[in-house]
Formats: structure tokens, sequence, C-alpha cells
């Protein structure tokens, strides 16, 4: 309710405690159905009756239904009535904390009334019943600024709950508190206002949550307004008269959140509406007129369930934004970006490696005579259906189409130098409508020791430069389930990688096959240039460059061999190899600005898998005239990050 009467407050901060979602409803629902059984079941809760009992376990009943956990503060009045608080919060990364407060007694039997119990749904069961909905949207979100959800109790004897949860607060938490909303008589008034303290006035740094709420008001199409200033006892733009005047001394900023009239009447927010349903312009504190029957009947079906839905919105995305929420999940967003992009920038020059491959499977099959030079196209095709990664790492689908240059020169009976070119076009499909493509330039040379059946050694190296361009999909829900935030950003980078591999083994003759042991070591070293989103939005970020090497061991067994189908030559090949990471392949982490406060963020990565198995299969099928044509398959087995089983097929012409 407002008074004119303004104490201070207190209670036990609590621990602050991270929850999972529960299950997914709409702004105002959740609020609406806390504030059907306060007022209804729990009409006449002023402090020190049954009412007042029973309507503070619902209250910790609801915050409980969010999944979070609830203390009570206990105190008593100065009248010697018992009451409590009843607190929830959510911890941040940090000891600093909002406290975002409403009071959910009723005022007291008024002298000689003997009607119905005052069921109080503007005063304050609204305000009370958006409290809950706004900790269980927050609850399970990561934030760097806490917040602490208190009902107060005893408002209407005096701010008493405020007071006493004031009381209670350390120096050390006094020091952590950096804001404070309230939430008071939301239903009635004719107009929705959010006010800042009073304290604004000696510093307007402390009118930033004002601010803040009116811009996403006006983005929102919401009409939110703030005092006209037209009484000289109440400031232009400051509230009063609820339990946020208890923290008005303090240096920090204060939001009042109410629904009335300040344009008429004393012109001080005391007369709420011009409805000629509503005698005397308010309902505070009548039994008569603060119930859903007048209400309803005065304002139509959709005046509570409308204004729940409005303050709820607004509010939420303001404690989003103050908690720092939202960067923090974008900069996770941009982590699981950023690992894409470094995987993407891996694969594409993987695949390099694979054509050079088999290539120099072709060449031990068919040995060339010595001083021939080899020249051979082709163009394949690559996709992977499934990313195989977990929730966190979503890659729906990967393809990409490339297009190679070989030419090799026989030096010897069982030495052979080689050159290839790929360009490639790279795609990625994220979950929830992301992308990554890219344009890649590939290049190497190789040396070839061995023909037929025999000891062979391949030494290879190559170097590459990748254009690369995506879209980042931001999407954020609440604990409620709720979309809170869903948002497309795009970026463009470029990659440059170099690497050096050897592999070797010995192939032992199994009458047309071949089958032996086989071992490398390969290196190769990754960097993906730094770059901004191209957008304007306080979640955009910009990515610091990546430098990462990747080093693995490799042991394993290899299978190849040809088989006559009349005049066609089916060329059968397989191997299975154990991969030890010398070296992760992978960024450990990476920094993000966030656009919102241009703060550093660093996101880590989870340790990389350091051993698992690679599998490839495959044949070429010899079509004659040099005409010829592959298909692969090639997964991974035991990868943290999944299969990322994929199938390649291509068509050559040697010359």
């Amino acid at each position: 309710m407002r008074k004119s009467l303004k104490l201070g407050l207190a209670a036990a901060l609590l621990p602050f405690i991270a929850v999972p979602a529960v299950q997914a409803e709409e702004f105002g629902d959740f609020s609406l159905t806390t504030l059907r059984t306060l007022t209804t079941t729990y009409a006449g809760r002023h402090t020190g009756t049954a009412a007042f009992e029973g309507a503070s376990d619902w209250m910790a009943g609801r915050f409980e239904a969010a999944g979070l956990s609830v203390s009570r503060q206990l105190f008593t009045t100065r009248r010697g009535l018992t009451s409590q608080n009843v607190i929830t919060s959510i911890a941040g990364t940090s000891s600093d904390f909002i406290l975002v407060g409403a009071h959910f007694d009723s005022a007291p039997q008024r002298a000689g009334y003997t009607g119905p119990a005052l069921q109080g749904v503007d005063d304050n069961g609204s305000g009370a019943s958006v409290l809950t909905e706004l900790a269980a949207h927050m609850s399970g979100l990561s934030l760097e600024t806490g917040l602490v959800f208190n009902a107060f109790g005893a408002e209407e004897t005096g701010l008493e709950g405020s007071q006493a949860y004031r009381d209670s607060l350390t120096p050390e938490q006094l020091a952590s508190l950096k804001g404070m909303i309230n939430l008071d008589s939301l239903i009635t008034g004719d107009f929705m206002y959010a006010h800042a303290g009073t304290n604004y006035l000696a510093d307007p740094a402390l009118k930033s949550y004002w601010t803040r709420i009116h811009a996403i008001a006006d983005e929102m199409g919401i009409d939110l307004r703030s005092n006209p200033g037209l009484n000289p006892d109440y400031p232009i733009d400051t509230g009063c008269c609820s339990d946020a005047g208890v923290f008005e001394d303090l240096d920090i900023p204060i939001l009042w959140l109410e629904a009335t009239n300040w344009d008429i009447g004393d012109l001080d927010g005391y007369e709420q509406t011009t409805n000629p349903a509503i005698p005397g312009g308010a309902t505070w504190h009548n039994p008569a007129l603060d119930n859903w029957e007048v209400l309803t009947a005065a304002f139509g079906e959709d005046r509570i369930p409308d204004r729940l839905e409005a303050y709820s919105l607004l509010l939420t995305r303001l404690l989003v934004e103050l908690t720092g929420a939202d960067l923090l999940a974008s900069a996770a967003s941009g982590g699981t970006t950023a690992y894409l992009t470094a995987d993407h920038v891996v694969r594409y020059g993987d695949a390099f490696d694979a054509s050079v491959d088999r290539l120099s499977l072709s060449i031990l099959d068919h040995p060339r005579d010595v001083g021939a030079f080899t020249l051979s196209v082709g163009v394949e095709g690559a996709i992977m259906p499934s990313g195989g990664f977990d929730d966190s790492l979503d890659l729906d689908k990967a393809n990409s189409g490339r297009a190679l240059v070989h030419g090799d020169y026989q030096v010897g009976p069982l030495f052979n130098l080689a050159a290839d070119l790929q360009v490639a076009r790279n795609r990625d499909d994220v979950a929830a409508g992301g992308s990554l493509s890219s344009t890649s330039v590939t290049g190497g040379v190789s040396a070839l020791y061995g023909s037929g059946v025999s000891p062979w050694v391949l030494a290879a190296l190559s170097a590459g430069y990748g254009d690369l361009s995506g879209t980042r999909a931001f999407h954020m829900t609440s604990g409620l389930g709720v979309t809170l935030l869903d948002q497309r950003f795009t970026y463009d980078t470029d990659a440059v990688t170099y690497g050096a591999r050897l592999q070797g083994g010995h192939d032992f003759d199994l009458g047309g096959f071949a089958l032996g042991p086989v071992a490398g070591i390969d290196y190769a070293h990754y960097r993906v240039g730094g770059y901004s989103e191209d957008q304007s939005l306080r979640t955009a970020l910009g990515f610091e460059a990546q430098s990462f090497d990747s080093a693995e061991a490799t042991a394993g067994v290899r299978l190849r061999g040809t088989i006559a189908l009349g005049d066609l030559a089916l060329s059968p090949y397989g191997s299975l190899v154990y991969v030890q990471e010398l070296a992760d392949g992978r960024p450990g982490d990476v920094v993000v600005h966030t656009a919102g406060d241009g703060a550093a963020r660093v996101v880590k990565f989870a340790e990389a898998d350091e051993s698992y198995g690679r599998a490839r299969l495959g044949a070429s099928l010899g079509l004659g005239e040099g005409v010829g044509t592959y298909v692969e398959l090639g997964t991974r087995i035991g990868h943290d990050d999944g299969a990322q089983t994929g199938i390649t097929a291509g068509l050559g012409l040697t010359f």
C-alpha cells in the first residue's frame, strides 16, 4: 500500500542457490495462479492472523514450485505480533545482489466492518504474485549479480518486514546490495508507473534502473509512465510510500512499480482511477472494492491478467539485463560459436589430408613409370548428416563441395613427389538456425616412398586459407521456459592453417589384398582471426583471435586391394587406428567482448578428448580411360564430442 511513513529494513541475507527450469508457461500465467489463491483462500491475511500464516506457506510454496530454496525470517512487530518475510535467492558470480521485494500482507480489518475479508487483489496480491513469477523466470539462469526475492510481511503495520530485513544485513551485505525494486498495487490504477528513488535528485546515476525500464517499455510498446512532478511534495520521476522507502537513504538505484493516476485528485497518486465503478477513485484497504468481482466488473476480464503479464514481461527483461544474465548467456553462446568455427577449420584441413591419403593409395596400387608425370583433376562432395555433438554443441549438418588438382612425378622406382591443390566451399548448419560457411584454399606437397606391397612412408606438408562467414543464433529461455531473447548475429572472419605429417607402415600380401600396420604423427597449427558481430544489440559480441595446435600420434591397421569386375576395377580400402592427442587440436578457451558493457569474458571449453578411434572405409572404381570414382565413409569411435560420421564421394580424371 501507499503511505507517507518511511522506516528502515532487516532480515538475514541467505545463501544463493541456482536451480533447474520448470515447465513452460506464458508471461503472467505463474503470477495469476499465485494471485488467485493468495487473495481468495487467504483473504484477510493481516499480520497475526491464521490467514497470514497460510499465505506465508503459499508464497513459500510458489517459490519452491520454481525449484528455489526458501527461508523465512521471523520477527515481532511493534505491537507484539509475530510476522515473517519469505525469502529466496539466486546466486551470482559475485557477492553483489539486487533486492526485489513486494509485501503480501493485507491491511487490518476496519473497526465495525462486518463484510467479507479483504482480498487485497490490488494491494498487494498483485505485486506479491508478480514477485513469485520473476523468481521463477530467473531460476536456473546464470547471473553475474545475484538476486534476492523478498516477500515482505507487516508492510501494512509500518514497513516492518522490510525494516527487519535491512536491520539483519551486515555491513558487508549492505555494501553488496546494488539496487532495490519494489512492486505494490499494480491493478486498479489507470496507468502503469515506474519511478526512481528520491536519492537520484542528489546523484543522477541512481536513476539508471528507471532509465532502463522505460527504454525497455518503449521498445516493447508498453505505456509505462512516471510521476510527472505536478505536486511539489513529490518531485518528478520519484515514487514513495511502500517498502522501497526503507532503502532510499542508501547509495543504490531504487525502482518503484505501481499502477495509479498522478494526474487526478491531489496529484499525489493516491487517487488511482477515474473509473466511475470505483467510488472515490481508489480501492486501497477497502474490502468492498479490492476484490476479484469488483475489479473484473469495473475494468473487464482482461485487466488483471494483462497487468500481470505486462509487469512480469518488463521486469523479467530488466532483471535479465541488470544481473548480466543475457551477457553471460550470449558469451556462452559465443563460446559455442567459436568452438564450432575452430572445428570447422580443422575439418576442412582434415578433408585435404584425406584426399592426399586416397591419392597415395592409388599410387601404391598403380605404380608409375620412372620419370612419368601424372596430372589429375576431380570434384567431390561430402556430407556429415549429424554432428554427433552433445547438447551444448549441436551441429545439425555439415556439407562441402571441393575441386582438386593433383600432380605427381615418379622420381625413382620407389619414390614419388606430388603436389595438391584443393578449393572447397563448406557449410555447417547449427542448431536453432545458426550457420557457418567458408571458402577455403589448401595446398600441399608430399613425398611417398614405396610401391605395390612393401614398406611405405608418406611425408606431407600443407597450408591453407579460409574466408569464413556465419550466423550465430542466440536463444535464451527463462526458468519457466518462456523465450526471453531470440536473436541472430552475422559475422565474418578468416583462418590460416599449416601442418606436417609423417606416416608409414608395411603392407603384407594377402592374395590380391594388402594388410598391414600403420603408424604416424600429425602436427597442424590453426589461427582463426578476431572479429565482431555486425549488430548493435547489447548481446552482440566481439571475438579475440584464436590460435591453437593439433598434434596426434596414430597406430592401427590398413587394408587395401583391387578386384577386377570385367572392364572395371574396384579398389576397396579401410583403416582403423587409435589416436592419441599430444596437443588438444582445439582452443582451450575464447575471449569475447560483450557490446552491452564492453567487458571481456573468458569462455572455457571442456577438456579435449585425448584418445579415441578413427575408422575409414571406402572404395574407388576405375571406369577406364583415366576416369574413376570413389566413395568413403569416415567416423570417430569413442570421442567425447561425438562420432562426426561423414560420407565423401568424388569423380576424377587422370591425364
